[in-house]
């Protein structure tokens, strides 16, 4: 008797929280769509930076740029634990 109890409390249970699932789902459905539309569009290139091409930023020779294509390791300016 009390398994009979325990199964029918279990299968209104997960009734109720399916029917609350689908009233979220169906109420935040056009927040998605809208949302992912937008997503779609690419963004506009900042107004600061240069334009990039294969050789780097152009017209903005910047630190961390230059010391990412260093040639020696010592200009590289790595984290105290990787220099040699």
């Amino acid at each position: 008797m009390a398994s009979r109890f325990f199964v029918r409390l279990t299968l209104s249970s997960l009734l109720l929280i399916t029917a609350v699932g689908l009233r979220f789902a169906w109420v935040n459905a056009d927040v998605l769509t809208g949302n992912g539309a937008q997503l779609v569009y690419p963004s506009g290139v900042p107004a600061m930076l240069g334009a990039i091409n294969e050789n780097g930023r152009t017209g903005w020779l910047c630190r961390p740029e230059l010391a990412a294509s260093a040639k020696k390791v010592g200009a590289a300016e790595l984290p105290q634990g990787l220099r040699p």
